[in-house]
């Protein structure tokens, strides 16, 4: 994402005064990837000699009162998204709330990030800026769709006109031939791999040599044709050939590469900037019951190991094929991800795990009971908007980086917590 930051500033504050605090701003800014800072402190439109097509926002730095209409005006002949950066001295505050409210009544995608003082400019910054790089990198996914056919679903075309990604579809045959061409030391190689995230001391090594060709015919696809993301319709693969993906899916998620099961791009979405909101991978989960205390039990069986532990491989629930993956879940909070089925909302509700793991032998292999406080039990269910959601780690300034998201999409934006 390529960000330029333009300070603005009125003379009847004193140059001295508005130089210096720049100063502070940019070594906060300059840390950033695919930041660039102008050179110098705008104090009239005729100083600036941009071309904005280069750039995908602006953040206009309201150093001094005064410079409402500049940041107006830019914004207005750069028709570029804009965030108002405001502080709590010499009139900041006012002249970029007088800015976005003009700006905004007249359809510019506009927002204001304050920092009462601006060396704590970066504190509130860095979950802005993992917002903002979540948002753009999806229309940067180049995305290997793997179905019956190899054509095009109405799902990806969607996704495609919402994100702007690519995506390629590939029959289950091309990979099956791919899969019929891993040597044996490809897949010895990925058999260790494997075996440093999930115990394989007590799996049949047939079975599990046949997931590990489908991983890796996957692999090798995402790497010789620039693929960075998946997505399977892995049911009817299961039936036809009586193997599944899940290892794939886990571990394609596990290596950083988002895969989504079931063909489901509105997962894609999140298992997609997880990895940059939070760090870690994202895991497709099914609500699939309530307990008699009112939590709710997620399930799936296509849990990346890095966000678990004890994890080993166990048949997969429906059809008692190999494999799937259970793990016990190894944070304490999550926020269960959801959009809409027109892409328009984005729901996200913060639970807490009381427990994980493979609990119960009716449901798919790892399994969450989550407390979702005022909106488990019945309530979830009047309130869920389908069946998968995706569960993140909740992390400090998460909330923060989903509103940025949100913006930068814009999705309406619910949070139950």
């Amino acid at each position: 994402m390529r960000i330029l930051v333009i300070p603005l500033a009125s003379r009847l504050h004193g140059e001295e005064y508005y130089t210096s605090l720049m100063r502070v701003y940019r070594k906060c800014l300059e840390g950033y990837d695919g930041v660039t800072v102008n050179d110098n402190v705008v104090t009239s439109i005729n100083e600036l000699n941009i071309n904005y097509k280069f750039f995908d926002l602006l953040l206009l730095i309201h150093l001094t009162g005064g410079t409402s209409k500049l940041a107006k005006r830019i914004v207005a002949e750069s028709h570029k998204p804009a965030i108002l950066v405001a502080h709590g001295k010499h009139n900041s505050l006012p002249s970029a709330l007088s800015a976005k409210a003009w700006l905004v009544q007249r359809g510019y995608k506009v927002r204001i990030l304050y920092s009462d003082e601006p060396s704590t400019l970066c504190r509130v910054f860095n979950p802005v800026y993992r917002g903002l790089l979540a948002g753009h990198n999806l229309s940067k996914l180049r995305v290997l769709e793997i179905n019956e056919n190899g054509v095009l679903s109405d799902d990806a075309k969607k996704f495609i006109e919402i994100t702007g990604a690519v995506v390629e579809a590939i029959s289950y045959e091309e990979i099956l031939r791919i899969c019929e061409r891993a040597s044996d030391n490809e897949l010895r190689d990925l058999y260790n791999h494997v075996s440093k995230h999930i115990d394989l001391s007590s799996v049949d090594y047939e079975s599990l040599y046949k997931a590990l060709r489908i991983y890796y015919a996957i692999r090798k696809i995402i790497v010789e044709r620039g693929f960075n993301a998946v997505s399977i319709d892995c049911f009817p693969l299961v039936i036809k050939y009586r193997i599944t993906p899940c290892l794939a899916v886990a571990m394609l998620n596990n290596d950083g590469i988002p895969m989504a099961c079931e063909d489901d791009f509105y997962s894609l979405v999140f298992l997609a900037i997880s990895p940059i909101l939070t760090g870690e991978p994202g895991w497709i989960s099914n609500p699939s019951g309530l307990t008699n205390e009112g939590y709710v039990k997620f399930a799936h069986c296509t849990i990346a190991p890095g966000l678990g532990s004890n994890c080993i491989l166990v048949s997969h629930f429906e059809s008692g094929y190999p494999y799937a993956v259970t793990c016990k879940m190894k944070h304490r909070e999550y926020a269960l991800l959801r959009l809409s089925l027109d892409y328009k909302r984005l729901y996200v509700f913060k639970a807490k795990k009381i427990e994980s793991g493979l609990l119960e032998p009716g449901l798919c292999r790892t399994q969450l009971i989550a407390d979702l406080g005022d909106f488990g039990g019945e309530k979830f269910i009047e309130l869920a908007q389908g069946n998968h959601h995706v569960a993140i780690p909740w992390i400090n300034g998460l909330d923060e980086m989903l509103k940025v998201f949100s913006w930068w999409m814009n999705l309406d934006l619910t949070i139950y917590a």
